[in-house]
């Protein structure tokens, strides 16, 4: 049972010994009135108000007004994801272009290959077998004593936001299915018309997925989006696979079937399409219904215990019928020989209050684990990991396995909210010297988050930091981070 705390506080690369809060020069004032448990009793010990903690030099950037200019609002809103985004469209629809005009007649003849390789693309970056080995060799190249920082963090930006392929590629393909279908079905005669009703439905497919994967469609109807990317883009696989058969198989100037495998295995579009059969395979041959322990400290958050242990950076994938919906989480775990992993689960919606109410015995799951951002941890040697209320799930892993990792956790009556047996793994696993948990309900109230965490990154001696919170909290966080030019990562909506 947790009764009372000691104080978290910095201590530098002391990491072996507490020091007392007084010796922490950059610590705000207030963190010292809310840290003495998670009622928000006040800490009763030195008068800090005595002491000068800050350094002008360094608290300079804080203490004036920070300018937020139109330069870096544009630079934090054209992230990595929107670049590969603007890269891959446009690419494609400058050959598209030239194609249309006569210019480079070479990307009309090769319509199906282009299009089939963006749907190819589109799946490959997406796959959590890719994904992860790709992550996995980026750890073991780029490592902290011999590529400089700046290069690592450019290499964690451009992986972390790899989604903007898959909906950059994704929607090419759509513009490159519409081609193909005007130019076929305009001389439609001389095409078989089994060709032109599967190359239809494929048009129609593709449609169907891109349009909620748009954010104004895909925010406020998630589920809805998920159903027609799923279900609806199978039946487009499917579809073109015949097409490209019946294509393939269809002599245009005989104007009859020519049934030689030659012709058909020359096609590189078939090829593309049975890698991403593979892909679509793999990505649910892992999937297993498991045992978990549902904990539910409030109505507000479930705490959900799945057995078995596993590395920082992983996340956990859960459904309640194995098909239809899937959701994302972060895991908290000692390590791969753990006897459990957790995953905090807010309410928010359908799913997180079923399983609030409900709380279910066994859940499906994934048994082959997606990377996330914390994954790219092991690419510095030390850093802070800061959030708020249930974003502990993502970063927790992170500070519980690498000692270089300072943890930051914000929110309001924690161990009420998330539980005793939770709160109680930080605080048993993480030292005080690397923790800082602060609680909105205590005296001190709500922190200067961008104060708070450029404050600890300096005197951690942080290389970079990881920040997940809310949409609004992490676009000020970033802009606020760029200005200041401290190396950060936030939380992106593109799971």
């Amino acid at each position: 049972m947790i009764t009372e705390h000691e104080p978290t506080v910095p201590a530098g690369r002391a990491t072996d010994k507490q020091l007392a809060l007084e010796d922490a020069p950059l610590l705000q004032n207030s963190a010292a009135r809310c840290l003495d448990d998670f009622q928000g009793k006040n800490f009763q010990g030195k008068n800090f108000q005595d002491k000068n903690f800050e350094d002008k030099n360094e608290r300079q950037a804080t203490d004036e007004t920070l300018k937020v200019t139109t330069y870096i609002k544009i630079c934090t809103w054209f992230t990595p994801y929107r670049q590969l985004f603007a890269l891959a469209l446009s690419t494609n629809l400058i050959i598209a272009a030239l194609g249309l005009s006569n210019s480079w007649i070479w990307s009309l003849q090769e319509l199906v290959p282009l299009l089939v390789g963006n749907i190819f693309v589109a799946c490959f970056v997406r796959s959590e077998w890719v994904l992860r080995f790709i992550y996995w060799v980026a750890v073991k190249t780029f490592r902290p004593k011999v590529f400089p920082l700046s290069f690592r963090a450019k290499v964690v930006g451009l992986l972390y936001h790899i989604g903007g392929l898959h909906s950059g590629c994704g929607l090419s393909a759509l513009l490159w299915q519409t081609v193909a279908s005007y130019n076929y079905f305009r001389h439609a005669k001389i095409y078989n018309i089994g060709f032109l009703m599967t190359l239809g439905i494929c048009q129609a497919c593709l449609l169907v997925t891109c349009l909620p994967a748009f954010p104004v469609i895909r925010g406020p109807f998630h589920d809805f989006f998920e159903m027609t990317h799923r279900f609806v883009g199978w039946v487009g696989i499917i579809s073109t696979i015949l097409s490209v058969i019946l294509g393939s198989l269809w002599d245009v100037e005989h104007q009859r079937w020519d049934s030689s495998p030659s012709k058909l295995l020359s096609q590189i579009q078939l090829w593309f399409l049975v890698a991403i059969f593979v892909i679509i395979v793999f990505s649910w041959i892992t999937v297993a219904k498991v045992p978990v322990t549902v904990v539910t400290p409030t109505d507000k958050v479930s705490v959900i215990r799945f057995p078995g242990g596993l590395t920082s950076g992983l996340h956990t994938r859960i459904s309640l019928g194995g098909l239809r919906e899937w959701h994302i989480f972060g895991t908290i775990s000692e390590g791969k020989t753990a006897e459990c992993h957790y995953v905090v689960a807010a309410v928010q919606g359908e799913f997180t209050t079923w399983l609030n109410v409900e709380k279910p015995l066994k859940v499906y799951t994934k048994l082959w684990k997606p990377c996330g951002l914390p994954y790219f941890s092991r690419l510095f040697t030390r850093g802070l990991a800061m959030c708020t209320g249930s974003g502990i799930g993502a970063v927790a892993s992170t500070c519980l396995q690498h000692e270089g990792w300072f943890l930051i956790w914000i929110g309001p009556n924690l161990e009420k909210t998330y539980g005793k047996e939770l709160v109680q793994l930080i605080y048993d696993k993480i030292p005080p010297s690397r923790r800082l948990i602060w609680d909105t309900r205590g005296p001190a109230g709500r922190p200067d988050v961008v104060n708070l965490l450029q404050d600890l990154h300096n005197y951690w001696e942080a290389e970079v930091t990881l920040f997940i919170g809310n949409p609004a909290m992490n676009a000020n966080v970033l802009r606020s981070c760029k200005a200041l030019k401290i190396p950060v990562f936030g939380s992106i909506w593109d799971a």
